[in-house]
C-alpha cells in the first residue's frame, strides 16, 4: 500500500476528529469511535515500513475509549462484541510484541499492562466459540495473555521458580483440554463447510502455537522437549494440511520452531500462498521475521536461546511489530 496525498489528508483529518471526540465522547458515538481508532491503527500496519506513525498510538487511543464505556465480567453481544473482539486480538499481539520489545518505555509497557478488555464474562460457553476476527477463542486469547505475563528474562528469580513452574503446568492443562468450537449451524454447502474445516485449522495451529511459546519461551526449555516435541510435531503435521493461514502470529511461533529443512519449506509454502491471498502488512513483515530468525539459527548452529531470538528479531523493526 502506498500512502497518497489524499489518503493521508483523510488520515489527518480522522486523527484531529478522534482526538476531540476523545476529550468529550457522547454515549452514541462511542463505538463509532473505538472502531475508527481501530482503522486508524490497522492502516499504520500496513504502512510499517513508510509511516511515520505507530500503529500502537492508535490502539492506545483506542483502548482509551473502550475503558469509559465497558465493564469486566460482562458480556456483550451485536456491534459492541465485534469491536470489543477486534481490540482485545489487538491487544494481545501489541502485548507479545512488547514483551520482546527491547526498547521498549514506560507508555508501552503500561499499555500492555491494562486491562484486558473482553466481550464474554470469565464463564460463558461463548468464550470457547471461535472469533472470525481473531482466528481463535477468546478462552484462547486470553491464556495466550497469561502465558505472555508468565515470561521472565533467564536470569530473573521467578524463572522456573515454584510458583512460577506451578502456573506455567496449570496453563500448560488448560491448553491442552482447550476445545475451540465454531460458531452456527453445519450447512450442506460445500464452500461453506470447506470454510468452516479451514476455521478449526487456523484455530487449533493457534493452541499448538501457544503450547510451543509456552514450552519454549515461558518455561525455557528446548525443542527436545518432550511437550515441545508433541506440539510442533502436531503443528507441522497440521501444517502440511493447510493451504493457508491468514494468521501471522501461529506462522511465526511454528516457524521459529521448526528444526529441519523440510519443516521450513512447509512454513514457506503456506506463507507465499498466504501472501498471494493477503500481501499487504502483518503477513509479509511475518515473512521477512522469520527468514531473519532462520538465519540467526544458522549462523548460531542452533545454540541461540530461544528467548533471545525471539527479542533479536523483533526489535530490528522501526516500530514494535504488529502481529495481526
Amino acid at each position: 500500500m502506498h500512502r497518497s496525498d489524499g489518503a493521508t489528508w483523510h488520515q489527518n483529518a480522522a486523527i484531529r476528529a478522534l482526538q476531540g471526540a476523545i476529550q468529550a465522547p457522547g454515549e452514541a458515538c462511542v463505538m463509532r469511535m473505538m472502531a475508527a481508532s481501530m482503522l486508524l491503527s490497522t492502516f499504520e500496519s500496513m504502512n510499517f515500513d513508510s509511516s511515520d506513525l505507530s500503529w500502537s498510538i492508535f490502539f492506545c487511543g483506542t483502548k482509551r475509549i473502550a475503558g469509559l464505556v465497558t465493564q469486566q465480567h460482562e458480556s456483550y453481544v451485536g456491534d459492541e462484541s465485534l469491536i470489543m473482539d477486534w481490540i482485545f486480538y489487538h491487544d494481545v499481539m501489541y502485548k507479545f510484541s512488547i514483551k520482546h520489545w527491547k526498547t521498549k518505555n514506560e507508555d508501552q509497557i503500561q499499555l500492555a499492562a491494562q486491562e484486558k478488555i473482553i466481550s464474554k464474562a470469565i464463564f460463558s460457553a461463548e468464550r470457547q466459540t471461535v472469533v472470525p476476527i481473531a482466528g481463535c477463542s477468546l478462552e484462547l486469547l486470553d491464556l495466550l495473555c497469561q502465558v505472555i505475563d508468565a515470561v521472565h528474562e533467564r536470569n530473573s528469580p521467578e524463572h522456573r521458580s515454584k510458583p512460577h513452574l506451578k502456573v506455567l503446568r496449570s496453563l500448560e492443562i488448560r491448553l491442552h483440554d482447550l476445545s475451540q468450537r465454531q460458531s452456527g449451524v453445519s450447512s450442506s454447502d460445500s464452500t461453506e463447510n470447506d470454510n468452516a474445516i479451514h476455521s478449526e485449522q487456523v484455530a487449533e495451529l493457534y493452541r499448538l502455537a501457544a503450547l510451543i511459546y509456552l514450552f519454549l519461551i515461558a518455561k525455557g526449555e528446548s525443542t527436545s522437549y518432550p511437550g515441545a516435541i508433541t506440539a510442533i510435531t502436531k503443528a507441522f503435521e497440521l501444517l502440511s494440511a493447510v493451504e493457508h493461514c491468514e494468521r501471522p502470529w501461529p506462522l511465526f511461533i511454528i516457524g521459529l520452531a521448526a528444526n529441519t529443512e523440510d519443516q521450513r519449506l512447509s512454513v514457506l509454502r503456506v506463507i507465499e500462498q498466504s501472501l498471494a491471498l493477503q500481501p499487504l502488512g502483518a503477513m509479509a513483515l511475518a515473512d521477512r521475521m522469520i527468514r531473519d530468525a532462520w538465519v540467526q539459527q544458522d549462523l548460531d548452529d542452533g545454540g541461540l536461546d530461544m528467548l533471545k531470538l525471539y527479542g533479536q528479531v523483533i526489535s530490528r523493526n522501526r516500530v514494535p511489530p504488529c502481529f495481526t
